[in-house]
């Protein structure tokens, strides 16, 4: 019964991430250390209500927890330690920030990256395509929760290591390209054992930071209104998620996952993209 819920779970998740653009004055409110215990403290919360709901009202709570979570830690992965400014940035009016933001082509792709909703599309219809299209029993199906949030969780560790080495834009192509193979895989096989495998390495490469490091490439491009930015950034993410996510409902698990091919390959070029101007916009920003 819960596999039947899930799109409405993720949908209501999605409209929690609306808040995201207030995590950043809250959090130097309450200081980074009390931040980032409450952030982790809603992601465990999350995992475990999401993996094991006992009933559909805890599963909807546990995702305004990871709505909350996501809000706080993905706005501290950005700023902390804080960078200091100087008095006449701080005076500045939003509005006069956005006027002097100049935002090139490639900001503006890597906010329309930051929409690309791969993982939120994937919990949208992941549970019913198993049961209904692969055959996953109905007592197994709900363990494809469990495979994904571990993706996650691995990804968070793997990738916070991976970006000390290399250059974090370089995965906005590379995640995105192994959740499309993922996806194809998943859609052309439907076996239980493909699924499994899928869950796992879709929590993996889609939900393990992409939103993160794509705000933080945006924020380097426009260091100096990197508050601003990253409100932009999240507000249009979680808008145009919700989008996505109402279209899906109306749509079948195949169809689904068809769209989300397609989404996720739009993504993977507008990577690209950014890749190939990176550089030298990088190079023009810290002139």
């Amino acid at each position: 019964m819960f596999g039947q819920h899930i799109q409405n779970i993720a949908s209501f998740f999605g409209t929690f991430d609306v808040s995201l653009p207030f995590a950043r004055p809250l959090s130097d409110k309450l200081g980074r250390r009390i931040s980032v215990l409450i952030g982790a403290a809603s992601y465990v919360i999350f995992f475990i209500g999401i993996a094991f709901p006992p009933n559909i009202q805890v599963a909807y709570v546990a995702a305004v927890l990871g709505g909350i979570a996501i809000g706080i830690l993905g706005v501290l992965a950005i700023f902390a330690p804080m960078p200091a400014g100087n008095a006449a940035a701080k005076s500045e009016s939003f509005i006069s920030s956005l006027k002097n933001a100049n935002f090139s082509v490639e900001s503006i792709a890597l906010i329309l990256i930051t929409s690309i909703a791969t993982f939120q599309l994937w919990l949208n219809c992941a549970q019913t395509f198993g049961k209904e299209i692969a055959g996953i029993p109905s007592a197994s199906v709900s363990m494809m929760q469990t495979y994904y949030s571990a993706g996650a969780m691995v990804a968070l560790v793997v990738t916070s290591l991976l970006i000390t080495k290399f250059k974090q834009v370089r995965f906005l192509v590379i995640y995105p390209a192994i959740s499309v193979v993922m996806l194809v895989l998943v859609y052309l096989v439907k076996t239980p054992m493909i699924c499994f495998v899928g869950v796992f390495v879709i929590g993996y490469a889609a939900a393990g930071g992409v939103l993160q490091m794509a705000t933080a490439t945006v924020n380097d491009l426009s260091p100096n209104i990197k508050g601003i930015i990253t409100s932009l950034v999240m507000t249009a993410s979680s808008l145009c998620n919700y989008t996505i996510l109402s279209a899906a409902a109306k749509m079948s698990s195949m169809q689904v996952i068809m769209m989300n091919i397609v989404i996720t390959v739009i993504g993977v070029l507008l990577a690209v993209f950014v890749n190939v101007g990176y550089g030298s916009l990088l190079a023009k920003t810290e002139q």
